[in-house]
């Protein structure tokens, strides 16, 4: 899938109440997309996170807590080979 379809079925969904991936068609890198995850952490209620240490994508993963929309730009194989998302942020560099 590319990242604006995956972007706008985000939007018409109103509430996701499991942590449900969508997977990119390749990966991309984040810093191509700042202005995208900038012009989304400015939402209200909305929090978007990547892994700072490789500035990679190939998987948008999404969940709805307590009102506030967590959006996950996630790199699938460093997640998996390292077992979590704790260098997540939300500030693109």
């Amino acid at each position: 899938m590319h990242i604006q379809n995956i972007l706008e079925k985000i939007d018409n969904i109103k509430f996701f109440s499991d942590y449900t991936e969508f997977r990119l068609k390749l990966k991309i890198n984040i810093l191509d997309f700042k202005n995208i995850i900038n012009k989304l952490n400015s939402r209200e209620n909305t929090i978007c996170l990547y892994n700072s240490k490789t500035l990679t994508c190939d998987v948008i993963g999404v969940v709805d807590i307590n009102n506030i929309r967590y959006i996950d730009f996630d790199d699938d194989t460093f997640t998996m080979l390292n077992k979590g998302i704790d260098l997540q942020t939300s500030k693109v560099l």
